[in-house]
């Protein structure tokens, strides 16, 4: 209701130094123990008053430069790992190996650089992608900030702010892995004799080719590199000022916008590898493409290190994808910090109104967005945008003071109301609270919130595009056989009664899904209950403490269901003797005609599921001067922080219609968690400062947690407790330089 009504999370505020004068360098290099990855920081600011002090401009320049570190840098990462199914680790690594694996007849075989064949050992002859990855990427980044103003006069002072930012960052991955149906030709002169030999044998109907599923890293192509390139801006123009009567103005115009461009390299074309197998001999007696459009080179698959350099030429693929983001706000406010007073300080108000546009747009490379690059399902760009129209108050009352056990006692007040041109429509906002001092020591203070997240362009309007994850269609399980619930359900769904409980989708383990955005999205809401506690002591000066309780319930969170949620809901589970927990989502499952499998699942982006958490958040300083000192000075300070907070609970939940599927996550991380949710998280400062010198020590600590899925032993089942130590010193050499 303060900050606007898509602030759910919380907002950061920047203090901006608004009247600096003079100049401010600092530059640091840091390198870790193994003497790599190195990060140059620089920056400068530079700003001076004008017109005798009713001007300031000040401006920033900030320089960023970190080196790469591969994984084959490091012991504990340049080998592949998986899962031992038993709690451990063995090395591993990928089945599409240098020299090409193939299968035909359930018998998987691997072929030499001669073009032979021999037996294919998945403990022996694994890929292993992990040297090629990075541990670090490498950044490099530029930014600069400039702001000014200048008072015109006491109801005019005009201010304008400016700032750009390019960040450059490059990923690697080692190179393309391809996999899939194809065509060998049976007697290519790639093959040794042997393998042609087998080809042939294999060769059922005469027509010189041998499908086979075949598993090649691509390796003479080279590494895949992904460039992303961004670029944004972002300026202010605004007035502000005294209108009399104690009312304030402040008026601004906003407008900022991203570009990023994303190019990648060693990206292999599907259709081109395919083009590339397909061979044939002309009348020289050469092996040529069957197909030699587009200057199709024959590729040699048949042995690690076997591809020229013309068919790497050929069936590589540049990539270039591109996106903008924009915003455009217009906002106006007035504001009275001393309306009136009813005998226990002053009342505040405030009015204001906000205009705000945001426009957004992605456009894959064509070859990305048609599925032809290797290791990427086909999906389609986004494009849209949308408006909110908003008003806003927001009033603080004092209402008793210097009363016994009263004082002071202060109730504060918000209201915004937005209109979103998308399908949230009409949406209001609000909060309330109180702070009740009873003493100068004791203050106690609650708040309730609602507050909202309005979908954003990319929640809206991505395109739509394909997956393949893994999941059961259960009309083909022997269970809808018998089940006469999850049977009737397969028929009222479209399954024909012949073919239920038979493989009908040829045994499939994925179902085709479609994923993207969705227009007819609304907005999540979040309610946040807080209490809390104040202690100043007077006893003890220089010492406070903070505790504060609180509760956050976000409801319609925008996510998708799963494929696999997606089919529990339409036809239940064994939990519930496969009841269709929410028939509505069958909607979202539809079959083929003709084969009856489910095909296209609907996994956009839905209002579905949602959180609640509960927790105590505390902080505690001290501060206090000492009777003694060093470097010249006979006093000295010790300044202590300690801060945390309590995780009492996190219940998330994908999908509502099954409240079974709600897991708390406070302790835990994994499959549904995700990244860790540690119970305590705490945080202890000590700083001491005398004369020139500044000597600081941080601990921070985070709890265990344990995995979320109880069903299988993994690798990883507990992360331990983890404990943090920074120290810091700063030295001042002489006014204007700190070491």
């Amino acid at each position: 209701a303060v900050y606007g009504s898509d602030a759910i999370s919380g907002v950061i505020n920047f203090v901006m130094k608004k009247d600096f004068s003079g100049a401010e360098v600092n530059a640091n290099y840091r390198i870790n123990e193994a003497g790599d990855g190195g990060t140059f920081n620089g920056n400068l600011l530079l700003g001076g008053n004008f017109e005798d002090g009713r001007g300031n401009a000040t401006v920033y320049f900030d320089y960023t430069k970190r080196n790469g570190i591969l994984q084959s840098a490091r012991d504990y990462s340049r080998q592949a790992q998986v899962d031992d199914g038993e709690g451990g680790l063995i090395a591993g690594g990928s089945g599409s190996i240098e020299g090409t694996r193939f299968a035909i007849g359930g018998v998987n075989r691997k072929f030499e650089p001669d073009g032979s064949f021999s037996a294919y050992s998945a403990a022996t002859d694994a890929y292993n992608y992990a040297p090629s990855n990075y541990l670090q990427v490498p950044q490099e980044r530029f930014l600069m900030s400039a702001q000014t103003h200048y008072d015109v006069s006491d109801a005019l002072t005009v201010y304008a702010e400016g700032q750009f930012i390019n960040n450059r960052v490059k990923n690697q991955l080692a190179p393309t892995p391809f996999t899939g149906s194809v065509s060998l030709d049976a007697d290519s002169s790639f093959l040794s004799a042997g393998s042609r030999a087998l080809l042939q044998g294999l060769d059922t109907d005469g027509d010189g080719f041998v499908t086979s599923t075949i598993y090649r890293r691509l390796s003479e192509v080279g590494n895949r590199v992904s460039s992303l390139d961004n670029t944004a801006y972002r300026t202010v123009l605004g007035a502000k000022g005294d209108i009399g009567g104690g009312w304030n103005y402040d008026a601004y115009y906003s407008y900022s916008r991203t570009k990023s461009i994303e190019s990648q390299t060693g990206n292999v074309s599907r259709s081109r590898v395919l083009q590339a197998l397909r061979t044939t001999y002309d009348t020289g007696g050469n092996l040529v493409c069957s197909d030699t459009s587009n200057g199709c080179v024959p590729l040699n698959i048949f042995g690690a290190g076997n591809i020229s350099d013309a068919a790497a030429a050929f069936i590589t693929i540049p990539v270039q994808n591109s996106s903008t983001i924009s915003e455009q706000v217009a906002s106006a406010s007035i504001s009275n910090r001393e309306l009136f007073d009813l005998g226990a300080g002053p009342v505040g108000i405030v009015f204001g109104t906000e205009y705000r546009r945001e426009q957004g747009s992605y456009n894959p490379d064509f070859s990305l967005s048609s599925g032809d690059v290797v290791g990427f399902n086909a999906g389609e760009g986004l494009g849209g945008g949308y408006n909110v129209k908003e008003v806003y108050t927001e009033v603080a009352v004092p209402l008793l003071a210097d009363l016994p056990f009263v004082k002071k006692l202060e109730v504060n007040g918000a209201y915004r109301y937005s209109y979103y041109s998308t399908a949230a429509k009409s949406v209001n906002t609000y909060s309330g609270g109180a702070v009740w001092s009873l003493i100068d020591d004791i203050a106690l203070r609650g708040q309730y919130s609602r507050a909202v997240r309005a979908p954003t362009v990319s929640d809206l309007f991505s395109g739509a595009s394909q997956d393949f994850p893994a999941a059961t269609d259960p009309c083909t399980t022997a269970v809808a056989l018998t089940n006469t619930n999850l049977n009737a359900s397969c028929l009222s769904n479209g399954v024909a009664a012949s073919v239920i409980g038979t493989a009908y989708d040829g045994g499939s383990t994925q179902i085709q899904t479609v994923n993207g955005g969705n227009p007819a999205l609304r907005e999540e809401t979040s309610d946040t209950y807080t209490a809390g506690i104040v202690l100043q002591p007077r006893f003890l000066p220089g010492f406070s403490f903070t505790a504060d309780y609180y509760k956050i319930k976000i409801a319609n969170y925008i996510s998708t269901v799963g494929t696999t949620n997606l089919i529990r809901a339409c036809y239940g589970d064994a939990d519930n003797g496969y009841t269709p927990y929410d028939a509505s989502y069958c909607g979202s499952l539809p079959r083929d005609a003709n084969s009856f499998a489910i095909t296209d699942a609907a996994n956009t982006l839905a209002n579905t599921g949602g959180v609640t958490t509960r927790g105590v958040d505390f902080e505690a300083r001290y501060g206090l001067p000492l009777g003694f000192g060093a470097f010249g000075s006979d006093t000295s300070r010790l300044d202590l922080r300690f801060s945390g907070t309590r995780l009492i609970a996190f219940d998330y939940n994908p999908l509502a219609a099954i409240p079974d599927l709600t897991i708390d996550c406070a302790g835990k991380f994994g499959q549904t968690c995700g990244n860790p949710y540690a119970k305590w998280r705490l945080s202890t400062r000590a700083t001491y400062s005398t004369g020139p010198m500044t000597v600081s020590v941080l601990y921070r600590h985070l709890s265990a947690v344990k995995d979320d899925d109880s069903a299988t032993t993994y690798a990883v089942e507990r992360i331990k407790a983890y404990d943090y130590f920074d120290l810091t010193a700063a030295f001042r050499i002489k006014d204007g330089f700190t070491w």
